[in-house]
């Protein structure tokens, strides 16, 4: 009762406890040069979970409860630092930002090695081209590298019916996406390939007219639709396509025809009249079907000279296709041909022709004239 200090353990920690310091509810126990309160301590010794350091704390083996209890210590309340617990909820919530920041990290290193494994897999040639195909979602596009600027400004993906603007592409299946990773080509995404320099970006502050977009004729192609070369071209107003005078069927009135839609946009408001049958049309005359003869006529000059012979032997190494289908342009824009049969019959002559010994080759031509046919002239 006389003593002014008392030797106090709490779990491996020993201290001493001053009962002035007590009495007065300050930090009253001494311990590895270090002033704590009762609370403090039962934390420094480990028994913290106990939550109730009267018990956790002993002196001489007996709790403090005890003498407590017995009337040899005031039931005095040490309350918890409020500074002291904000610091410990910062520096737990410090640490744990940290471990979330390692684990997010080391994911990421993880990914970035295997997609630098993936890449080393990659054979890369195949993005030097001019041109690369690309897809987002269910939707899929022509980008041409020479029109790309950046997400937002150079319509450089060329689709069925428009030019778009990368950011334009993926709002049509993917309007929450974000193009450098929804659209790929090749598997590849376009983030990927600007990290590759396959893709050069353009600077922010730019002033070319594909960032400020001021030449209209970005919205449709460079190049003739038929024949896939540029030079003076008449662009259509409804669709992408361009066309040289000369290529186009029927020709366009004058070197401005102002307001122009091509013949595969006027096939497309075409209304069937009635039901005919494949004999009937082709025993028809050309004038009543003159719209359906040039349409089909300028697929089959474009595939000429572009997807349906590159297979061919021998077929793209010469002209023969696309003269001698010039040859039949030239005689349905002079009227040559009195039936439907005598223009059909004479493309089909092209094709055997030019495919001389090739059985399978004018087979296969000949499915494709009849698959266009059907699709021309399908019900009228």
């Amino acid at each position: 009762q006389n003593k002014s200090q008392l030797p106090v353990t709490c779990g491996y920690k020993e201290g001493v406890l001053y009962l002035k310091k007590y009495y007065d509810k300050q930090k009253c126990i001494f311990s590895e040069e270090q002033w704590f309160k009762p609370t403090e301590f039962e934390r420094f010794g480990m028994k913290e979970k106990n939550k109730k350091w009267r018990t956790s704390i002993l002196c001489s083996g007996i709790p403090l409860q005890k003498l407590i209890e017995d009337g040899f210590l005031p039931a005095t309340t040490f309350k918890k630092s409020r500074v002291q617990d904000a610091k410990n909820k910062k520096n737990f919530i410090f640490c744990l930002v940290n471990i979330c920041v390692f684990v997010v990290e080391s994911h990421e290193k993880i990914e970035d090695n295997q997609d630098d494994d993936d890449d080393d897999a990659i054979d890369m040639s195949m993005f030097e081209g001019p041109v690369l195909p690309v897809t987002c979602g269910s939707d899929s596009g022509i980008l041409h590298k020479y029109r790309f600027s950046t997400g937002r400004c150079g319509r450089c993906i060329r689709t069925e019916n428009f030019w778009l603007t990368p950011e334009d592409f993926i709002r049509l299946s993917k309007p929450d996406g974000t193009w450098k990773k929804d659209i790929v080509s090749h598997g590849m995404p376009l983030g990927k390939l600007i990290t590759k320099r396959v893709l050069e970006p353009h600077a922010v502050n730019c002033d070319c007219d594909i960032c400020q977009e001021q030449d209209q004729n970005l919205l449709n192609d460079d190049v003739c639709f038929v024949c896939n070369s540029d030079g003076e071209l008449v662009c259509c107003d409804d669709c992408p396509r361009a066309f040289h005078s000369c290529c186009h069927l029927p020709a366009p009135g004058g070197d401005s025809p102002g307001q122009w839609s091509c013949t595969f946009c006027v096939m497309k408001n075409v209304e069937s009249s009635s039901q005919r049958t494949q004999q009937d049309v082709l025993s028809s005359p050309v004038s009543q079907y003159t719209l359906h003869c040039q349409y089909l006529l300028l697929h089959l000059l474009r595939e000429s000279m572009t997807d349906l012979c590159v297979n061919v032997p021998g077929y793209s190494k010469n002209i023969c296709g696309p003269m001698m289908l010039g040859r039949v342009k030239m005689n349905l824009e002079n009227n040559d041909y009195q039936t439907v049969r005598e223009f059909i019959t004479a493309i089909e002559y092209v094709f055997h022709h030019c495919t001389a010994n090739r059985d399978n080759d004018f087979s296969r031509m000949t499915f494709r004239l009849k698959e266009l046919f059907e699709t021309v002239f399908k019900p009228l």
